[in-house]
């Protein structure tokens, strides 16, 4: 995961001055298809051990976020 993050933040989490992160409880899906958007509100996520049989190929760390999603937050559309 890539997430942009001021110079100032950056530095204090490099320095272990800052050990929490806060963002927007959402997730914007883009099908890399069509381009389509599907905007959802996060209710809740843990972080869990990566089952290598579900995700082989696709994640690379050993532990995965797993994000519960609520229902349609804003209008769906294009990028």
């Amino acid at each position: 995961m890539k997430l942009p993050i001021k110079k100032v933040y950056f530095d204090q989490i490099r320095e272990g001055k800052k050990t929490v992160e806060y963002r927007d409880a959402h997730i914007t899906f883009v099908c890399e298809e069509t381009g389509e958007t599907l905007r959802r509100d996060v209710t809740g996520s843990i972080v869990m051990p990566r089952s290598p049989e579900w995700f082989e190929d696709v994640l690379e760390d050993d532990n995965m976020i797993c994000f519960e999603l609520r229902e349609v937050s804003q209008k769906e559309g294009k990028e």
